[in-house]
């Protein structure tokens, strides 16, 4: 490709506080191998300069469920710049590489796209965002093989990231590690001392596993301001490594817990209470998250013990209560919301579905 050559990176939809590693790392690689490119950014269909035509365009993707979106963005560019070499990847396409094919025309990159794995981040590339974060990880892939979870289609193959540290941004205070496993990582003693030299804090994005929390690992980071605590509870198997898990995390700072817990795969209403009300008692704070298969389309499906009605109640219940869905440490907003058990929790999630259809009924039919 010439010198000056035009390339054009793509997010069809922002839906992050973070802009898309990838699309940061392709710039980078981009700079890299072509002297003097011109490489823009652009969020949604349109342009980021009228006199601006690229010769290869590279689209992302994150969430299935907004892969309409991704093909509506893919066939605009194509239409737009019909001479243009369209490229697509990311974390949807990658799970339905057929769907997006189809509806397309363009065969997407499926997994890592190793070239631009070496590359630090571009941080000139915001997307639009606003933030001062470093963004990296320190592995890829996971040694655990979980039913609900997306990484080993995505990342099959666990392995430590040499030089991580070169994607760090300088003048940063604020690390977020992307890694899906850091307490697994080969190389947890050399990394964890990394992080305490660099004396920033760190955010373990994806939750650290409570499994593996034990005392050594624990005690490697010692020193490691991390903020916040962040650990999941999506299956109650792993509740007595949860509760030593918080406890461990609270003796090594007073940094907030924060615990993701998956619903709406194969646990029940019951079972999604008993975890709420057991984090909600250590003094953690929940942050639900609903199970969505990976197959194409906005339909939300109902796992086999949840029914339409309960998940729409549950959501609205955080949306109406809890600021950005997630679930304080205020025991009475618990109770009150929640209920004292099972039984009331299913009783006060009817009370809301029925108040929203009421409320539904009045925007339809207002007097």
């Amino acid at each position: 490709m010439a010198r000056g050559a035009k390339f054009l990176l793509v997010e069809p939809k922002a839906t992050t506080p973070y802009p898309p590693l990838g699309l940061m790392r392709i710039s980078s690689m981009l700079k890299s191998e072509h002297p003097k490119c011109m490489v823009r950014w652009q969020v949604g269909c349109g342009l980021p300069d009228v006199a601006f035509r690229p010769e290869r365009i590279y689209v992302t993707s994150l969430f299935t469920w907004d892969l309409d979106v991704v093909v509506r963005t893919v066939r605009f560019y194509r239409d737009k710049f019909p001479r243009a070499e369209v490229l697509v990847g990311g974390v949807a396409a990658s799970l339905a590489p057929d769907f997006v094919a189809a509806q397309t025309g363009v065969s997407p990159h499926v997994g890592i796209f190793p070239r631009a794995e070496e590359s630090p981040p571009d941080y000139e590339m915001t997307f639009g965002r606003s933030f001062t974060e470093s963004l990296t990880s320190t592995t890829r892939g996971c040694p655990h093989h979980c039913s609900f979870c997306a990484v080993p289609r995505l990342e099959p193959a666990f392995a430590h990231r040499d030089g991580w540290d070169r994607d760090l941004r300088s003048g940063s205070t604020r690390i977020v590690l992307w890694d899906n496993n850091f307490l697994a990582s080969p190389r947890l003693d050399a990394d964890a001392d990394t992080l305490r030299r660099l004396r920033k804090k760190v955010d373990f994005n994806q939750g650290l596993d409570a499994r593996l929390f034990n005392k050594a690992r624990s005690d490697l980071l010692r020193g490691v301001d991390v903020d916040p605590w962040r650990f999941a509870f999506d299956s109650v198997k792993i509740e007595p490594f949860l509760v030593k898990a918080i406890s461990r995390a609270k003796r090594l700072s007073n940094r907030e817990v924060r615990v993701y817990v998956l619903y709406n795969h194969l646990d029940t209403p019951e079972d999604l209470y008993y975890r709420l009300d057991r984090i909600n008692r250590m003094k953690a704070l929940a942050f639900p998250m609903e199970y969505r298969g990976p197959e194409p389309g906005r339909q939300k499906l109902p796992g086999p013990n949840w029914d339409t009605s309960l998940l729409r109640a549950f959501k609205l219940s955080l949306l109406y209560y809890y600021h950005r869905g997630m679930i304080t440490e205020s025991r009475e907003s618990f109770l009150s919301i929640y209920g004292h058990n099972a039984q009331e929790f299913a009783e006060k999630l009817h009370s809301i579905y029925l108040y929203d259809k009421q409320l539904k009924r009045k925007k339809k039919d207002p007097e």
